[in-house]
């Protein structure tokens, strides 16, 4: 009788605190939103599950374009719906054909379920919840603090964008976060071996983590200077990156598909136009990231481990100013409100531009197609009304919306320069007082000392 009244006062005392009431509510909205979701995206994953389900692997049909990682997620996925689904994913809907003819060309008539939605967003919200736990988990580990660890979790999972993508686009980059964030951490506490191997399964998720290589090398031998663990250290790093990346990659080799696999890379760029700005771009992302692996390289091995979470941080948040979507920055947000609880509040201005103009963009340029699915499958609203309320977005209004709005995606681009400008303000006024002094003002408000 006592250990039940113990459990029973542990759970209501775990309801009434401030973490609880944060996971229900981001899971209650995640969940009214899982009905809603864009046609484009979620389309291709159901097509690629249909595929697998078919005999085929990722790359013998055209759909996927993605390195294998998330293949290999839907791979799983593909078993489920097979098992509960009966193959019965979507259907093509003549009512809609016509936002198929649209300006904006990523509109598709065939319509997923709804419970297919949530077969693809519920891994996609457990997946939030565990960034969440570990953003908790390291603001508590480093800080010792319980507030500012909830403060973390509750910026992450209440965080515009990220409910946006999980709850509604389906989009993976939660994973991206959630295996660099594991390489970091797994490094930090000195397993390399599995930090290494972490490390691969985000780069071959999505290359933005990648860009971290410079900080991570250079943390491990800042680290290990006065021990004389230095190389074996980095050579279990550098073990578990090669071998992870074998296991991932080895299949596509052996079924002679490198090159599809490769095109990721090549049609994504071919995308961005790999014009002039792109080439820059990814020259400043890279030399940002190897000064920050200098200035890792030169840091006292007492303040390596404070300094890592920073140095990934800023180098991450360079490397999406390569290729702006909406939620290619979410790969970088849990770093990113590690520095503001335990760093510095002033990056809370960069978050908050960052996050509300990515979900502007991402709720501008998909729009009224979020309820297709719901004009499909429940008569809620109708096939017709959906159409119309997209055309009228597009030639209604004597101008074209969601090309003049979707220019709010230079918002966010700003907002990432914004993180890159305050971490140098202080180098930049050594240089030039007067544009130091009034970067520094903005970054800090009236909170700035210019003494």
């Amino acid at each position: 009788m006592n250990i039940m009244n113990f459990s029973m006062s542990s759970i209501l005392s775990f309801i009434k605190k401030p973490l609880f009431l944060i996971v229900l509510l981001g899971l209650l909205i995640r969940f009214v939103l899982i009905p809603l979701a864009y046609d484009f995206d979620i389309y291709h994953w159901a097509m690629i599950i249909s595929n697998i389900n078919g005999g085929h692997n990722l790359y013998d049909l055209d759909g996927y374009y993605y390195t294998p990682v998330w293949g290999y997620l839907l791979g799983f996925m593909s078993s489920i719906s097979e098992f509960f689904f009966n193959g019965l994913l979507g259907m093509r809907f003549t009512d809609l054909l016509l936002i198929e003819n649209l300006e904006w060309p990523y509109h598709i008539a065939t319509v997923t379920t709804i419970t297919f939605s949530f077969l693809m967003k519920i891994p996609i919200i457990i997946c939030d919840i565990i960034v969440g736990y570990l953003i908790y988990w390291l603001i508590k580990d480093r800080t010792g603090d319980v507030k500012k660890a909830t403060t973390g979790f509750g910026l992450w999972f209440l965080c515009p964008i990220v409910i946006y993508m999980s709850g509604i686009q389906a989009q993976f980059d939660s994973f991206s976060a959630l295996f660099i964030m594991l390489s970091i951490i797994l490094l930090y506490k000195d397993k390399c071996f599995l930090g290494g191997a972490m490390f691969s399964l985000a780069v071959l998720l999505k290359f933005f983590p990648g860009f971290c290589i410079f900080v991570v090398l250079a943390y491990i031998v800042a680290k290990h200077k006065g021990d004389g663990l230095t190389k074996k250290k980095l050579l279990e790093t550098i073990l578990g990156m090669v071998i992870m990346a074998i296991i991932i990659v080895l299949p596509v080799v052996l079924n002679g598909q490198l090159e599809s696999m490769l095109s990721f890379i090549t049609g994504r760029t071919g995308q961005s136009g790999q014009n002039f700005l792109t080439i820059i771009a990814i020259g400043i992302a890279v030399l940002i990231a190897m000064v920050l692996g200098y200035m890792m390289y030169r840091t006292p091995a007492e303040d390596v481990d404070r300094k890592l979470f920073t140095y990934a941080f800023i180098a991450i948040a360079a490397s999406t100013l390569i290729s702006m979507a909406p939620q290619y920055f979410i790969v970088a947000i849990p770093f990113m409100i590690l520095h503001i609880v335990s760093e510095e509040r002033s990056y809370m201005k960069c978050l908050t531009i960052i996050t509300f103009s990515a979900l502007a963009t991402a709720l501008v340029l998909n729009n009224f197609s979020l309820f297709c699915s719901l004009a499909a499958y429940t008569g809620l609203v109708s096939p017709e009304w959906v159409v119309s309320c997209m055309q009228f977005l597009e030639t209604g209004l004597g101008f074209n919306l969601v090309a003049t709005l979707s220019m709010v995606n230079l918002i966010m681009y700003a907002g990432t320069v914004l993180i890159i400008v305050f971490f140098f303000a202080d180098d930049v006024k050594k240089y030039s007082p007067k544009l130091g002094k009034f970067i520094l003002k903005l970054k800090h408000g009236r909170h700035y000392d210019e003494a």
